[in-house]
């Protein structure tokens, strides 16, 4: 018997006749996958179907791919250009503001 792992995330979703299965922007969003891009699917030594952004390296683990990740967001930190406001700025500007009490 196969021992799953655990899931962060889960939603169950329906596989048409042709074997398409629809993922939910949120997952295809955590792990990577791009529209238009290839991806690497295949089974791990559990029997578990796996799918992977075809740029993850083989061999790369996940404290690397982790890594790799965090420095690629990083980069982008603080970068987004408005035109009227820093990034800052624009943040306060689209968020409820909330009333203090007095």
């Amino acid at each position: 018997m196969n021992m799953h792992s655990k899931f962060d995330e889960e939603t169950v979703v329906n596989m048409t006749s042709k074997g398409q299965v629809f993922m939910p922007k949120a997952i295809r969003d955590r792990i990577g996958l791009v529209p238009g891009q290839p991806v690497r699917i295949g089974i791990n030594d559990r029997g578990e179907a796996v799918v992977l952004p075809a740029h993850v390296l083989v061999g790369e683990t996940t404290d690397e791919r982790r890594s790799r990740i965090r420095a690629g967001i990083l980069a982008a930190a603080g970068t987004m250009k408005t035109g009227f406001a820093s990034t800052d700025e624009y943040m306060d500007y689209i968020r409820p503001h909330r009333l203090d009490p007095e």
